[in-house]
């Protein structure tokens, strides 16, 4: 388990873009601007990753949330689904926890149902 550490920005942390062009500054400026920004933002806070653990990188489960999300968001149970797209509901609780990934020919039916993108239900790094 990781020692959670709070981080600070340093000048090396600073980026400035122009236009999207990076525009060369001073190091004491990076230095200042670091400061106000450590001093607007709590930095002292958990990653994503260290709160919601490796699935936060796998595109297989950042799908499967999406898709247990979104049906939950809209107040469907998973019985209610699987009348609706015709599909066991082992299957699809197969695709919410992650275990399988979504059948091409059901990614139409769910964008359809739930009036979302396709590209969310994509497996895809």
């Amino acid at each position: 388990m990781s020692v959670h550490m709070k981080k600070r920005l340093t000048k090396n942390d600073i980026t400035i873009l122009v236009r999207g062009e990076e525009v060369e500054l001073k190091s004491t400026i990076k230095t200042s601007f670091a400061n106000i920004i450590n001093e607007l933002v709590d930095f002292d806070s958990y990653s994503a990753q260290e709160v919601l653990g490796d699935w936060v990188n796998d595109p297989r489960m950042r799908v499967a949330k999406y898709l247990k999300g979104i049906r939950s968001m809209e107040g469907l149970t998973q019985e209610e689904v699987c009348k609706k797209l015709k599909i066991k509901q082992s299957n699809l609780s197969k695709m919410e926890s992650g275990e399988r990934p979504i059948p091409k020919n059901l990614i139409d039916k769910f964008v359809k149902l739930y009036k979302i993108k396709r590209v969310m239900l994509i497996e895809k790094d």
